[in-house]
């Protein structure tokens, strides 16, 4: 009895026989990932047809689950190791023992170096071996883990709208999508992981994780839901990855209009940002965390929903006006202002920028004249 079967039921009755595995929106053509501030064409497909994408998706990790196993066992039977029967006989799960195994390993060797002692030959083989079997063991239990996490969703998912329910999609493929570049210089937030929940402390992955939080923000702040998919269809899976566990665990109550109005920015603050190539560490600094700071401060409830609005049409202004000129626009200052001045202000900046390029100014702070008035020429 397969994996999935254990959890559903029977295969035949969990995916339809015609489903169709949808194609994943961060890989393009050839297969590969376009990065910073991209375009993601939105799903067009039924929600029926989502859902069976879905089960195919859990489908394939039961699979993948099923023979990484098989993978595990032969490769621990030609290292001579005995963990499968050490497994039995103490109840144990042998891709749990085999990760157990490598971390007291690992755990040993640091307390030698720390002592300033060398590793011998031996040492360094069995670590390299335990690697490789935990690595492998870490694979299989993720993939079972992802296989229950997308049947549970789909359990409670209920009457997602279908924009919903293709985000969700989108989630899972992120959980799939492995970058063609160095981790070790651009990381990456790993939808693979498992941790446990903070509300249940039931261990998960961080892409069961998010999946969780979905079918609830979609009733309760479902603006926040159609804000976040089209986040994710401007970026590329760097940026997808770590601002949709950061935002859907934390919207801000009672901001449902400003995450709508919100939605016509995302655009050209991704280009604005999020160009070029993933940041080399995901820090404070980075220009995934600028990106998910301004929408999340542009959704705050303390937000006036007339004055985004006004946000967007300045920005078009400076974007079609002066291409030339290096402009300063504070988003706090804007968002918060006082809507009336400026509308009155915007009427009038096409031509005081073009007179700032005229004269060949290099800067000029936008958002200070919108509110205040100022570098009026």
């Amino acid at each position: 009895m397969s994996f999935l079967s254990r959890i559903t039921g029977k295969v035949q009755d969990v995916v339809p026989q015609k489903a169709e595995k949808l194609a994943n929106r961060f890989i393009g053509d050839g297969g590969f990932q376009t990065m910073g501030a991209t375009f993601h064409a939105p799903r067009t497909n039924t929600t029926e047809e989502i859902i069976s994408s879905l089960k195919l998706l859990a489908q394939e990790q039961a699979d993948k689950a099923e023979q990484g196993r098989k993978n595990l066992l032969k490769m621990l039977e030609e290292e001579d190791l005995d963990f499968a029967r050490q497994a039995r006989d103490s109840g144990q799960d042998v891709a749990e023992l085999t990760i157990q195994r490598q971390n007291a390993c690992v755990a040993g060797l640091n307390d030698i170096l720390r002592r300033g002692g060398t590793l011998t030959k031996a040492q360094q083989i069995e670590y390299e071996t335990l690697t490789r079997l935990s690595n492998v063991a870490s694979s299989v239990m993720a993939s079972e883990l992802k296989a229950k996490e997308i049947i549970e969703f789909l359990k409670v998912a209920g009457d997602m709208p279908q924009r919903h329910l293709s985000l969700a999609h989108d989630v899972v493929d992120l959980s799939n999508t492995h970058a063609m570049i160095n981790h070790d210089i651009f990381p990456t937030v790993n939808y693979n992981d498992i941790g446990q929940a903070k509300s249940t402390g039931k261990r998960t992955t961080l892409m069961g994780y998010v999946l969780n939080l979905l079918p609830g923000l979609s009733k309760s702040n479902p603006k926040a839901i159609d804000l976040a998919e089209t986040v994710v269809s401007h970026s590329d899976d760097t940026n997808a990855k770590f601002f949709l566990q950061r935002f859907v665990d934390n919207f801000p109550v009672g901001a449902e209009k400003q995450a709508e109005v919100t939605e016509a920015l995302v655009e050209p603050l991704a280009k604005s940002i999020l160009k070029g190539m993933p940041s080399m560490d995901l820090g404070p600094r980075s220009k995934e965390q600028t990106f998910f700071n301004q929408i999340r401060h542009l959704c705050s409830e303390d937000s006036k929903p007339e004055n985004l609005k006004l946000l967007k049409q300045t920005l078009d202004t400076v974007d079609s006006v002066a291409p030339k000129v290096d402009t300063d626009i504070n988003l706090d200052d804007i968002r918060l202002g006082d809507t009336a001045k400026i509308q009155e202000n915007l009427e009038v900046l096409p031509q005081v920028l073009e007179n700032a390029e005229a004269q060949g100014l290099r800067t000029f702070d936008v958002s200070g004249f919108l509110t205040k008035n100022v570098n009026l020429i």
